[in-house]
This record gives C-alpha cells, structure tokens and sequence, in this order.
C-alpha cells in the first residue's frame, strides 16, 4: 500500500498521525496502571503497531476481550497478521466519529478498561472538523483531547483509562471544555509528566509529554490527584510501576475540588502551595488592569521588514534600512494608522522582546500609506488591535525562556510574537515593567502555564498586588535601569521589592 503525501508528510504522519510506543518503560507503567483483571473488556481506540496489547497479552491474565481499532487500513492489516487470538479483535473505524453503540452489534456497550495513545495534531479536510465540531463543540484542531472525552464516554462506571498525550490541555486556555470533563465525570488518580523526548520518534518543542490515569466516576469529592515528573532516567518509569515514588524528581498532591473550583480549571504544575495560592485567591489580575494584546503581522517579513544593519541576530536574508527612509519623529504624523504621508517609508518596529527593561530598535516596518492599505486589505497580514499601535506600553515575548522579559515599547508598533501590554492607569507603567520583569513574575508564569507560551490570555491571568507605597521607588529604579541600562544591584532590589509585596 502506497503511504500517499498529506502537506508534505506522508498520510500516516499528517492525517493518522501515528507515533507509536515502543518505549518497554512506558508500556509497563501504562499496563500496569491500567489494574487487569480476568474478566476485562478492552479498549484500544488508536492501536497502531498493536505494542500496548502484545504487553497486555504478556500479563498472564485470562478470560478478557480486546478491541483494537484503528483509522489506517494499513495499520489494520498489520494487526489482523499479528493477533490471530480469539481475545483480540480487530476494527478499521474512525473512533471519533464511527464509533457509535452497534459498532460491534451490541447496543450501549461500554469497557471496563481503555489504554491508548491517540493521534496528536492529526490533519483533517474542513467536512471533517465542521463534523467533528457539531459533535464535540469547541477546539478541533487538536484531535488528543477529543480521544480523552470520547473514550470517558465509553467508560462502564469504574472502569479504568490509562492515556499517554502531550501535557497541553493540563493549562492551555483552548482545552479547557476537556479538563472540566474529566473533572467533573472521573477520578483522576494520576498524571506522570515526562520529557517528550522520552517516547521514541518524538520531541515537541512546545511542550512535553504526560500519561494520565484515571477512573470512571462522578463520585470525585475530595479525590487527591498524584502529580509526578520524572525528568532524566525513563527507567524509573519500571519503579513506580512497583509503587516506587522515592525515584520521583518532584511529586505534588493536588486536590481535584480545588482545580475544579479555579477559575480556568487549570492543574496549575509546579510552585509550591503559596505560589498557587497568589494565582487562585488574588482577585487582581493583570487583564484587570491592563490591557493585553497580540501585535502586528505584515505577512511576509522578507518583504516588508528590514534590519538596522548586519550584525541583527536573525537579520541574513533582510534588507538593511535606509535612515533617510525612516520616520523617526513618526508621532507627530496626522492619521498615522493610515500610513506616513510625508514621503518617509518606515517606522521603528519591536520584532521581539528578548532583553529585560529596555531593547534597541534593531528592526523597521514598511508603514508609507500604499503599504498600509494592502495591510488592512490583505489575508495574510494581520492588522489586528491597531489601537494600541504606537502608543507606549510594555512588551513582553510570546514564546518563555529561562526567565521573564518586558521591556518599554516607547510608541514601536510591535510584532505579533509580543504580548502588548497597556496599563489603564500610567502611573503604574513603571510598576507594572518592574513587576514583568522580577522573578516572583517568572515563578507565578510558569505555573499558570507550563508550556513554552506566553500568550496574552496567560498573562492576564498574573495576580496583581499594587502597593503604592512603593511606587516611588520602584519608578526611581526602572529610571536608573533605563537611563544605565539595566543592571545587577537595581534587579536585586526589585526583586526585593516585590518579594516582599507578594510575600515570599
């Protein structure tokens, strides 16, 4: 069977988006999870190359059923060759959409048992999403999440789920629907967070890896949820198969109540309890004052973007800039964000934030009228949020590193991977800056959303504590860092400041 080209990638990749396990530590923690016993009906709603039930088959249990179903023709042709057993059957069907109660000629039937690891980001055509969008409601476009709620749905009551998929939807604002799902109707038992690069073939750069356990039920008052992050050795993974945690590189014991009473319903990993205490009992928010925003695309960089000179990281293959060209006294143009009018062709432009208080403008905007009207008109370019443009706020990148950045926009128009951040009061602007870029900052970020974004809807979730006995200070020391650059004595104390303010 020819394995046709998707989007470049060969349909296995793009549309069943097929990685499969052929991790031995992952598949015995995964088993053994799973708690078989004689009598078991099982699921396998994604069985791919089959590891997850020839590791089932090995458990010396007897007298239980397994279903193994599968998208891919040739993944179920491989299957019916492997498992001639009167134990296993074998099903080409799309889980999502036609696995209905007579798949199997029974009505109503539901398993005792559901081990899987079901396709990541797999492509679908348009008909489909709308499809699956008229079923599931909500975000599509990730297909794991709607493995997770479908196959809670073909749960008997007690019976066991054991999956291994990205940890995205423990935080991210677009899986909240599936967390409140599993919240409401099972007992999560726990969720093992693993490097992605633990599971052969694969290594996100966006986020990692986590197998969830968990148990059919509505009956999850004061359920306890184990969190567990193993981050070097998979072999530990044989440990706490056996009930070891002591190999554990951190362990957290979360209350399911109290991420189902959160706001976002989000786990909130990492921090220790004070840190999510400041994020789910502090009413202030930073979306509650300031506004928020994702920046400007021009739709082709190349085009429409050049660089200060050639020593600009990033800058092989950009124009430089012209200065006679540029408007640097661009605020005093009338009806700017319909473009320059006075013969100039660029503006300063901030294509990223990558430094603390202060950055350089290294990078300029194509803004004469001509080259504004295609923006508004174009598909491509997104002239979104145009009336923070050119006004003075503070940026903040996107995409995390190791710690915080913010620095002062001073009326750049900003590109779409930072964050515009616009205080509604402007005495707070130095307070605020201050605040983005201390570590009380970095530890609070990372536990609302442990994944490598920093989106304006993570942001706004940062509690706020304004206490404006400080606001000299600190509006003195973000004066010394901007005019000195910053440096370390004025960051330590910053970092006392707010240490203190937020009482850690």
């Amino acid at each position: 069977m020819v394995d046709t080209l998707i989007q470049g990638k060969t349909r296995s990749r793009r549309e069943f988006c097929s990685f499969y396990t052929e991790s031995d530590p992952i598949l015995t923690y995964m088993v053994n999870k799973l708690m078989l016993t004689d009598g078991d009906s099982v699921l396998e709603p994604c069985a791919g190359d089959g590891v997850f039930i020839e590791k089932i088959l090995n458990s010396q249990k007897e007298n239980f059923t397994i279903d193994a179903v599968d998208l891919n023709p040739k993944a179920v042709l491989g299957l019916k060759e492997k498992f001639n057993n009167k134990n296993v059957r074998v099903w080409q069907a799309d889980t999502l959409l036609d696995f209905k109660t007579n798949l199997f000629d029974q009505d109503n039937y539901l398993y005792s048992k559901i081990i899987g690891n079901p396709p990541y980001g797999a492509w679908q055509n348009q008909e489909k999403k709308e499809l699956l969008k008229q079923i599931y409601g909500g975000y599509v476009k990730e297909t794991y999440t709607l493995f997770l709620r479908k196959c809670v749905d073909l749960l008997e009551t007690n019976g066991r789920l054991v999956f291994i998929i990205p940890d995205t939807f423990l935080a991210l604002h677009m899986h909240k629907d599936s967390r409140e799902k599993i919240l409401k109707d099972t007992k999560i038992e726990e969720i093992l967070l693993i490097p992605s690069n633990f599971f052969p073939g694969v290594n996100f750069g966006y986020s990692n890896l986590c197998i969830i356990s968990l148990i059919k039920s509505s009956e999850n008052k004061e359920n306890k949820i184990k969190i567990v992050n193993i981050k070097e050795t998979i072999d530990s993974l044989y440990s706490l198969a056996g009930g070891d945690y002591s190999v554990a590189d951190y362990l957290q014991i979360v209350s399911q109540d109290e991420i189902l009473e959160s706001e976002d319903l989000s786990f909130l990993i990492g921090g220790d309890t004070k840190i999510r205490e400041l994020i789910r009992k502090t009413s202030l928010k930073l979306g509650d004052t300031a506004d928020c925003v994702t920046g400007f695309y021009s739709g082709d960089n190349k085009k429409y973007i050049v660089a200060r000179d050639l020593y600009v990281k990033g800058s092989k293959n950009y124009a430089l800039v012209t200065l006679n060209d540029t408007e640097f006294n661009f605020l005093e143009e009338q009806n700017l964000l319909d473009g320059l009018q006075k013969g100039k062709k660029y503006v300063p432009f901030l294509k990223s934030a990558n430094s603390a208080f202060t950055k350089e403008t290294e990078w300029f905007l194509r803004w004469d009228k001509k080259t504004v009207e295609y923006y508004k008109k174009s598909k491509t370019s997104r002239f979104q949020n145009s009336k923070f443009y050119f006004r003075d706020g503070i940026g903040v990148p996107m995409i995390k590193s190791a710690h915080v950045h913010a620095v002062r926009l001073e009326n750049r128009l900003f590109d779409q991977s930072v964050v515009g951040i616009f205080p509604r009061e402007k005495k707070y602007l130095n307070y605020l800056l201050a605040f983005l870029n201390s570590d009380v900052c970095g530890q609070l970020i990372k536990v609302i959303n442990h994944t490598a974004n920093n989106s304006a809807n993570y942001l706004k979730k940062l509690p706020i504590i304004i206490d404006d006995k400080f606001l000299p200070e600190i509006d003195e020391i973000v004066r010394q860092i901007l005019i000195k650059d910053s440096d370390g004595i004025n960051l330590d104390r910053i970092n006392k400041i707010f240490n203190r303010i937020y009482g850690i």
